[in-house]
């Protein structure tokens, strides 16, 4: 086995050639061939598709069910065996037909947004995603972008590379490509390399990509890491199914107990048992939950919100506050120049140009403002950059060097506070000026010159001795919408934070212009000055953060959660992504740089607080189409086991054979499969969803008993009012158990009268389909004779269908006293 290459302490031409590649990359065909030869190491996966089709058959209850199947047609009853496994086939292809559906839909909305990085093939650069890279390819590097891969630098100017992922230091790493590094040095001192799992926070840089994914040194951690990782909803479904286990397996062997000390044989309470226990268990469960969220999916992408993972829908659906930067959100993200004064408040030619040479000649980051400086004042025709110091978020300035007037001159671009302590002195009068201009809704930035001295080398610490030459007024007016969008996220249970980068006053006067509350402001000199617990208190109340930096904003963000909040943070720069990686939900856009993209869960493809709020609603939705299968049938099964044990103790014959409790499961499960696109009560889309265990073991426990009960009617109409014998019993419990579940679908799905919430079309005819086939099923001789049905007579009906209206009208009692009830214990928590 070949020792990996320590590509950080061997010389560059050594790197390139055990890559077999060059400085000018890879070729195209060289590429795709290397790709392809990429495999896991040991023996081969087995394909997808494959391991979900087994996975529905792989659950203990339905293999000890085929086990017993089997063992029966061993024992002389090929007929029941061959139908149970049957059913049992139908089921398992109905959910991996379902799950295959929706991870179709969830794959094509992921390539919408993937992530990819900019490589040199053929000689000539090329955007590639970054999972089809391999190693030897070269990558540019630039502000914004993610590191693909562990690379060793080739070249690279002012590069700085945020690897708090990987080594824990908040402050951007300078990297060298001529430095010298020993075998042994750590991480955090391989300055000629980068590394998967960091991104370029300023700066440019050729890089060659020695591993990639999992062969890298965070990638093989984080990929264990996330074999392993559940979200709070599978935390969820995984504490509801064990208790589901629980109640199975007691009333399994209960019901198993009774039927064998009856005499009616081992191998028959056996699977009369275990189909019970199929029975209790949700079997389309994972195949319902991927339908609905990547229904959901798909309906948030016609919305312009994609989701890179189904459970983010849940997490959408729970937030309680929306963070967010304020261009492009509260305002219109287009900002102009509206003018370029001299430090006295003049309009200034001279600014204008020194900042059009400033912004037309910067090799760094795509910045919309210098866009705006060049849509003002186009580059000079035959401007030269000379050299460059890239912008970083600690000095917050960007400088050039280019000829004015023929003479080599620096020229800095910044934040005014920046700009002046470079400043030899601060002309009088520009600091009130700068406080005007903001308070009337003005980004301003200060913009500054020397010339240089003959040979003076030049970078950060050349940033000196400077003179203000003026100031660029830009302004952002904010979104004519954006105070009715705010007023929709608070009508559903949700408040906004502003934070920005921006000065106070500009802060406030957008804060206020669309309505935001600016009573405090917090700014990041006082964020600095308080701990945790203070910033967590002074969090509570403030709704506007301005002159922050990327590590107030995580800080904020986390401050907010450890007051029980649900918080979501929208930003698509650099600077957003420790608060997007802190957030609850992280939500970026599709124009936002790649590492944004990356961090965040949730990706917009149109940046606005109404697009936010479309996704909030739906994602609500989704949550709550998932619960109603969960709820229903749940309830339901529980019911009819509860009502099987206690037939059991009674009855001189099985109540249902265990075809039969399989079909009726089956039956059950097919108008769910439409749930994804049932309609939601409103007041249900009103307040921020969560997974609550014990709301869904109450509902169970209320409404399986409920159930029960007219079970027991129906055994008695049966035994008493009709005489039933074995053959009537069994198709008579067979149908009334069908139309009982149909009803419940449209009583239990709603927590209004079931007269105020219409179901979604495809819900109502599913169910009235299955209703109708149930009731048929008895008269049709090709399938009523295997499955141990024999036809009703008209009083036989009559009676079921009066059960089972009955049904409704108790469902829709035990419901109004149900949620009555928890809207009080709500109210008073």
């Amino acid at each position: 086995m070949t020792a990996p290459l320590a590509f950080w302490s061997t010389p560059t031409g050594d790197v390139l050639g055990a890559l077999g590649t060059s400085a000018t990359g890879l070729s195209a065909g060289e590429a795709r061939t290397r790709l392809a030869a990429r495999r896991p190491h040991g023996p081969r996966r087995m394909p997808g598709w494959l391991r979900s089709l087994i996975r529905q058959f792989a659950s203990p209850i339905i293999l000890i069910l085929i086990t017993a199947t089997i063992v029966s047609m061993a024992l002389g009853d090929p007929l029941d065996g061959s139908i149970i496994l049957a059913i049992v086939t139908l089921s398992g292809l109905l959910g991996f037909f379902q799950e295959a559906r929706a991870g179709n839909a969830v794959a094509e909305l992921l390539a919408s947004v993937q992530v990819t990085a900019d490589v040199l093939r053929d000689g000539a650069p090329a955007s590639v995603p970054v999972a089809e890279l391999v190693p030897g390819d070269v990558v540019l590097l630039s502000a914004g972008s993610v590191v693909p891969g562990d690379c060793r630098l080739l070249d690279g100017d002012e590069l700085q590379v945020d690897e708090s992922a990987l080594t824990g230091e908040a402050f951007p790493a300078e990297k060298d490509p001529d430095a010298e590094v020993h075998l042994d040095a750590p991480l955090a001192q391989r300055a000629n390399s980068v590394f998967f799992g960091s991104h370029v926070v300023s700066g440019e840089a050729h890089a060659v990509i020695a591993t990639v994914a999992a062969d890298t040194q965070y990638g093989a951690i984080t990929h264990d890491l996330r074999e392993h990782t559940s979200t709070a909803f599978e935390k969820g479904i995984t504490r509801f199914g064990m208790l589901l286990v629980w109640l199975m397996v007691v009333l399994s062997l209960f019901i198993f107990a009774v039927n064998a000390i009856a005499g009616r044989g081992i191998i028959a309470a056996m699977l009369f048992a275990v189909a019970l226990a199929v029975g209790i268990t949700p079997q389309l469960l994972p195949a319902i939950v991927s339908l609905s969220l990547s229904s959901g999916a798909r309906r948030l992408a016609a919305s312009k919100v994609i989701v890179k993972r189904l459970d983010a829908i849940e997490d959408l659906g729970t937030i309680t506050v929306l963070a967010t930067d304020k261009t492009g959100t509260l305002t219109e993200g287009a900002a102009r120049l509206d003018k370029a004064i001299d430090p006295a408040g003049a309009e200034s030619e001279r600014t204008l140009r020194l900042a059009s040479l400033n912004a037309g000649l910067q090799t760094g980051f795509a910045n919309p403002l210098d866009a705006a400086v060049l849509a003002r004042s186009p580059l000079p025709v035959g401007s030269v950059a000379l050299d460059e110091v890239p912008y970083d978020f600690k000095r917050k300035r960007l400088s050039v060097v280019t000829a004015v007037d023929g003479v080599p001159t620096l020229i800095t671009k910044g934040a005014l506070a920046s700009v002046l302590q470079v400043c030899t002195a601060a002309p009088a009068g520009v600091e009130r000026l700068f406080e005007s201009l903001s308070d009337d809704g003005f980004r301003v930035l200060g913009i500054a010159s020397r010339p240089l001295a003959a040979g003076e080398v030049v970078d950060r610490s050349a940033e000196v001795g400077m003179t203000l030459e003026g100031l660029l007024c830009f302004l952002d007016p904010p979104k004519a919408s954006a105070a009715d969008a705010l007023r929709d996220l608070e009508s559903l249970g949700i408040s906004m934070r502003l934070i920005t980068g921006d000065n106070a006053r500009v802060a406030v006067a957008v804060a206020k212009a669309v309505g935001l509350d600016t009573a405090k402001v917090l700014t990041g000199s006082e964020i600095d000055r308080l701990g945790a617990a203070g910033l967590a208190q002074a969090a509570r109340d403030t709704y506007v953060f301005a002159e922050v930096e990327p590590d107030h904003k995580k800080r904020i963000v986390q401050a907010l959660r450890t007051l029980g909040e649900s918080v979501a943070f929208l930003g698509d720069g650099i600077n957003d992504t420790p608060a997007l990686h802190v957030a609850d939900v992280g939500i970026s856009v599709d124009t936002g740089v790649d590492v944004a993209k990356q961090e965040a869960a949730v990706v917009l493809l149109d940046k606005g607080l109404d697009v936010v709020a479309d996704g909030v609603r739906l994602g609500r939705q989704t949550f709550a189409n998932t619960l109603k299968y969960i709820r229903m049938s749940t309830s339901s099964n529980f019911g009819n086991m509860l009502s099987m044990a206690i037939a059991s103790m009674f009855l001189p014959f099985l109540p249902l054979l265990p075809r039969q409790i399989l079909l009726l499961n089956f039956l059950g499960d097919l108008p769910s499969t439409t749930l994804a696109a049932d309609y939601v009560d409103p007041e249900r889309l009103a307040q921020p969803v969560k997974w609550d265990l014990k709301e869904i073991r109450r509902f169970m426990f209320v409404f399986g008993p409920v159930s029960t009960c007219f079970d027991l009617l129906t055994f008695g109409v049966l035994i008493w009012g009709v005489h039933a014998d074995e053959m009537l019993f069994q198709t008579s419990w067979f149908v009334v158990s069908t139309l009982t579940e149909v009803s419940a679908l449209f009583s239990l799905r709603t927590t209004r009268p079931i007269w105020r919430s219409r179901p979604a079309l495809a819900l109502a005819i599913a169910a009235i389909l299955v209703g109708a086939i149930a009731v048929a099923m008895p008269y049709v001789p090709f399938i009523a004779e295997p499955m141990g049905l024999i036809p009703l007579d008209g009083p036989v009906l009559a009676a079921l269908a009066v059960i089972a209206l009955a049904y409704i009208a108790a469902n829709e009692i035990a419901k109004a006293f149900f949620f009555r009830r928890q809207r009080r214990a709500q109210r008073s928590g």
